[in-house]
């Protein structure tokens, strides 16, 4: 019996050598296959995170090249292109345009140099800026003209807006850098209604409804010139 037993252990023990044998490197195997698998996934986690991340800081530069590009760098307002997205972005216009043109400013820069011209457009974007509402839209159009878009309900709103817009330029004068005296500057302001009930997806309606109010505006604009400037007109 106990010879039988001796057989059997000695069997049991030889098939337990041989099966890990076997299974040794089979599960060496599988578990550097597993590794190999898993260093894959971080890996390949990573690259997504990181191409979230890059994909995110593409759109961000794209957005702010998009804004930069409708800024206008000089006097940090809007520009043209600007102003003509905002403006059809809106579902609604009914306010007013007001076109706004520094008067004498070819003068300014014969006499003074455009490097003194630049100051005085940028003092003048200023503190039209600090005259207007948060909602309002400014631009500069090119030189020395600026254009408003103001949500105004009635004319004697945008009456009282476009004076204190001329008071808010000829009150306190100018001071350049070099030259003694300080200078004033006024301007000359055109006012026009925008009275815009279309619908926002008819485009050709609504151009031509901003196309004369921008008409009304610029031919107010040169009667103020024509009154003696430093003031504003509005039909």
């Amino acid at each position: 019996m106990s010879r039988w037993v001796v057989v059997l252990s000695a069997g049991l023990m030889s098939f337990s050598t041989n099966a890990d044998s076997v299974w040794r490197p089979i599960a060496t195997h599988a578990t550097m296959l597993a590794m190999v698998l898993f260093i894959n996934l971080v890996f390949l986690g990573g690259l997504y995170v990181l191409s979230i991340i890059k994909g995110k800081r593409h759109r961000a530069i794209l957005e702010t090249q998009v804004q930069e590009a409708q800024i206008d760098f000089l006097t940090q307002v809007l520009n043209r292109r600007g102003f003509e997205r905002r403006i059809a972005d809106k579902r609604q216009l009914q306010g007013y345009i007001l076109i706004v043109d520094i008067d004498d400013f070819k003068r300014i820069n014969d006499k003074y140099g455009h490097h003194a011209g630049d100051l005085i457009l940028q003092n003048v974007a200023a503190r039209l800026k600090e005259a207007l509402r948060e909602e309002d839209m400014i631009a500069r159009f090119g030189g020395e003209e600026f254009v408003i878009y103001a949500a105004l309900q009635n004319k004697q709103s945008a009456e009282e807006l476009s004076r204190r817009l001329v008071t808010s330029i000829s009150a306190d004068k100018y001071q350049l850098p070099g030259v003694d005296e300080p200078l004033s500057v006024t301007i000359s302001v055109g006012v026009a209604s925008v009275l815009d009930s279309l619908n926002v997806s008819d485009v050709t309606s609504r151009k031509g409804v901003l196309s004369s109010a921008f008409k009304i505006a610029d031919s107010n604009l040169y009667k103020a010139k024509r009154l003696g400037k430093n003031q504003s007109v509005m039909n």
